[in-house]
């Protein structure tokens, strides 16, 4: 009887052990860069995030010092981080996979952007794309859960002026009156085409956001006095969002995408009311 119970127990542990040695072997030699881009562990991600941090951190050092010659050093780590990043989202829902995804697409552009600024030494430049990467890397943050990026703080909240982007309220600006003009805007990732739209004062405008990126996109135009917003529309990804919208105070008035990070990124425009 005895002989009969340990041939099964020594075939189960023959069974495991395998596994457990290749465990062990995924597990090792996993040094600086090597084989990130190929797996999807969190430990994984949480180090290619942490060098994303460390990076932005080192360009940011170097444009306060002025050594903008040796941002490309820097830069040119973006699209290979971004590589690594994207491993890890098969953990992520599909909704959420298709955003981080296409932010991570952002970080090979933003490399070559500031590499090109540092080379020509231009300082604002160099500053403007270092804050479309602090953007980039606070989308990021918000797809991924908490628990998988423990050595980060939260992402920044919203400005409370802005409200919620589920159109609770009801912008200050919007009429029911049947649109005189109509006002077509495209955005894709961190962009608004036109950058600079037009409204005539009095003249109530159809204004349509037509979102061909693959993550959400708004459109926000801030009331002068900071107690609500004048234009608010958003979109969800390959969707549109629409309203009518008169407004009486001619002036230029900034146009935002106030969702998390993406003003950051760069997603700025202006409204001009004549």
């Amino acid at each position: 009887m005895r002989l009969d119970i340990t041939i099964p127990v020594i075939c189960l542990a023959l069974a495991i052990a395998p596994a457990a040695l290749a465990q062990h072997d995924h597990g090792a030699g996993h040094d600086g860069h090597a084989g990130m881009a190929g797996s999807a562990e969190p430990a994984q991600f949480v180090s290619a995030w942490t060098e994303l941090k460390s990076v932005r951190d080192a360009i940011a050092k170097l444009i306060e010092t002025g050594k903008l010659a040796e941002v490309h050093n820097q830069a040119e780590r973006l699209a290979p981080l971004g590589e690594a990043l994207k491993a890890g989202t098969k953990d992520l829902s599909g909704e959420k996979r298709v955003r981080l995804e296409a932010t991570l697409r952002q970080l090979a552009e933003l490399g070559k952007s500031l590499d090109k600024a540092g080379d020509a030494g231009d300082s604002a430049a160099t500053s403007r794309e270092l804050k479309r990467l602090d953007g980039v890397i606070a989308l990021i943050q918000a797809q991924y859960p908490v628990d998988l990026l423990p050595t980060v703080p939260a992402p920044r909240a919203k400005p409370a002026e802005h409200g919620s982007h589920a159109h609770t309220v009801r912008p200050l600006a919007a009429v029911d009156d049947a649109p005189k003009a109509t006002l077509v805007v495209k955005s894709a990732e961190f962009k608004f085409e036109p950058k600079l739209l037009a409204m005539t004062a009095g003249v109530p405008t159809r204004i349509e956001l037509d979102n061909e990126g693959a993550i959400d996109h708004a459109l926000i135009v801030a009331a002068p006095d900071g107690k609500g917003d004048w234009i608010h529309l958003h979109a969800m990804a390959k969707a549109s969002d629409s309203g009518t919208f008169k407004i009486d105070q001619p002036g230029t008035y900034p146009v935002l995408c106030t969702i998390a990070g993406h003003t950051e990124a760069g997603m700025v425009g202006e409204l001009v009311v004549r």
